[in-house]
């Protein structure tokens, strides 16, 4: 048997040769490794590369909300038994909007049109999304639902008047008002933090 002494200096070289085995294997893995400074800039380029992709993300998802929210309001159209008066328009010309315009999405006309009432006053007025091209030169029954703005409001006659189609475009639009408000609010924090 061994002296107590020799198996406790023995065992205190193997501890010793084990630690020294694991600094140099730590060393070779610092050495391998990229520098910790470096990997830092890239976390925070990419963090920044993410946080513009979802800002742009959270304003496309609130334009794209708000265009259906004006396609399908212009799509439901107008209640011809809410006009004011009444006459006859002949379509003089039109003009093709879209794919994207300030009407929403898809293709429409915007027509210019002389409009005859009923009580014998005369209108040349130029209307978006109630004529088509194909009713240029033809006469067509319409309804006067006021102004809006300084725009004339026409209803026409046979056309599909569907208030739900509305309904659901104004749900859109305000779903649209979450995402447009978060993207105002990482734009404010984002100029807040450049100042800094």
């Amino acid at each position: 048997m061994e002296p107590h002494e020799d198996r406790i200096a023995r065992r205190r070289e193997e501890i010793r040769a084990e630690e020294a085995a694991l600094d140099r294997e730590s060393a070779e893995r610092a050495a391998e490794a990229a520098d910790p400074a470096a990997a830092v800039v890239e976390r925070r380029s990419g963090g920044a590369l993410r946080s513009a992709a979802f800002l742009i993300a959270v304003l496309l998802l609130a334009a794209v909300l708000f265009g259906t929210a004006v396609t399908l309001r212009r799509l439901a159209g107008d209640d011809f038994a809410d006009a004011e008066r009444t006459g006859q328009a002949r379509v003089t010309g039109c003009e093709r909007h879209g794919p994207v315009s300030n009407r929403g999405f898809g293709y429409w006309d915007s027509c210019t049109a002389t409009i005859v009432w009923d009580d014998g006053a005369t209108d040349r007025v130029t209307v978006g999304a109630v004529f088509t091209s194909a009713d240029v030169g033809t006469d067509v029954r319409v309804g006067d639902l006021g102004t809006y703005r300084t725009d004339r409001e026409l209803a026409r006659a046979g056309a599909a008047h569907r208030p739900w189609l509305a309904w659901i475009g104004y749900a859109a639009g305000f779903l649209g008002v979450l995402p447009a408000l978060v993207g105002v609010l990482i734009v404010r924090e984002l100029l807040r933090f450049r100042r800094r």
